[in-house]
């Protein structure tokens, strides 16, 4: 399970430009074409000796065009705003509060400050250990989403337009990141980590970006989402228990937080 299950090239050509992508989260046409180089068919001669060597060059612009074409034809790449992007499965949907509209949609590139701010606003309340982690992890990384044979992660984003400024996307107000590992035993399994800023918490977003979530996980695949929370979250445990995730177990004295010892708490759902 991935959000690309088959990743299928047609050459190295098509792999190259895909993985280029994939690793910088998002890519200029124009960058990414003075950066892709293939081997020409041309041998040259080694000065001083006896052997050949073939010059690695960009390739032909109708063939990176045409490379372009059918990665985007098969849903493998995106462009939007005049960037290249992996092409994440998920439509755009509104929620209306009372803060204003939120619109809840597959996150990019662009949407990394303002989803590892909001990831750690939440983690600094010293109650939900895993959204410290990840947002680590994302400032170390060089791309929100990895989809890849080995590794798919994705991150979704409810951004809000205040009812006073209607221009621009809005900022980054909660996030929701899927990450899963593509060993064949734990494909059908993904960790799930959700979180909303604390200035706009009980108005519905934190529920409607979860079901957006496990709507998305459903339809590629996923078959069980779990999450682990310090015992002392009581207010995530329960947000999540009333949308219907069920407690597995308990890890006794897995955090220390403020010197205490603290139980983490393992839920899952089967969406």
């Amino acid at each position: 399970m991935s959000v690309h299950p088959t990743l299928s090239f047609d050459d190295e050509l098509h792999q190259r430009v895909y993985e280029y992508v994939e690793r910088h989260g998002a890519a200029d046409p124009d960058e990414l074409a003075r950066s892709i180089r293939i081997e020409s068919d041309q041998a040259q001669s080694k000065p001083a000796r006896a052997d050949t060597y073939t010059e690695s060059v960009c390739p032909p612009t109708e063939d990176l065009e045409s490379c372009l074409e059918t990665l985007k034809e098969r849903g493998y790449l995106t462009e939007s705003n005049g960037k290249l992007r992996v092409a994440v499965p998920g439509t755009t949907v509104e929620h209306e509060c009372n803060a204003g509209t939120v619109t809840i949609r597959p996150a990019r590139e662009e949407d990394r400050d303002g989803v590892i701010e909001v990831m750690r606003t939440v983690a600094d309340e010293g109650t939900y250990i895993v959204a410290e982690n990840v947002a680590t992890e994302l400032e170390r990384d060089s791309a929100l989403v990895r989809a890849t044979e080995d590794r798919s992660r994705v991150c979704f984003v409810a951004t809000l337009v205040p009812e006073d400024d209607e221009a621009g996307d809005g900022d980054v107000v909660a996030w929701l990141h899927v990450d899963a590992h593509e060993l064949p035993s734990l494909a059908h399994t993904a960790e799930l980590t959700v979180g909303v800023a604390p200035a706009v918490r009980r108005q519905g977003i934190g529920s409607a970006l979860l079901e957006y979530g496990l709507e998305w996980a459903d339809e590629v695949g996923y078959r069980k989402l779990y999450q682990n929370v310090p015992a002392t979250n009581e207010g995530a445990i329960a947000f999540l228990e009333d949308n219907g995730w069920k407690r597995e177990g308990v890890h006794e004295d897995q955090y220390r937080i403020d010197d205490e010892f603290v139980d983490e708490v393992m839920l899952s759902i089967w969406p």
